[in-house]
């Protein structure tokens, strides 16, 4: 089953998951890292993953934004070694320090 996206801005805290204006070419792949496939199905099935790779937050934002999309945007509930894995790509590529991290190549 395809779950049903509703994808409004959504404030969780502090974080506010909007367009931030960073410029994401179109054809943009995500960073090569264990995890990186996982992302691309489970975001990309219901929104562009624009919204993942404008982001900068941290390790225990991201899992406020998965338990969001769970409870609130129907998104199928996570094995936990699921979750870690996703959570580990996200906090690497997609933290606070995103920018020096993808530049560093790391």
């Amino acid at each position: 089953m395809i779950a049903r996206c509703r994808l409004p801005v959504l404030a969780l805290g502090a974080a506010l998951l909007t367009w931030s204006g960073t410029a994401v070419a179109e054809d943009e792949t995500l960073p090569a890292g264990t995890g990186r496939n996982d992302v691309e199905a489970l975001c990309g099935s219901c929104h562009s993953l624009r919204l993942v790779t404008q982001q900068g937050l941290a390790r225990d934002v991201w899992s406020e934004v998965i338990d969001y999309m769970v409870e609130e945007q129907d998104m199928p509930e996570l094995e936990p070694n699921e979750e870690v894995l996703i959570l580990d790509y996200l906090a690497r590529f997609y933290g606070p320090d995103r920018l020096g991290a993808r530049t560093a190549g790391q």
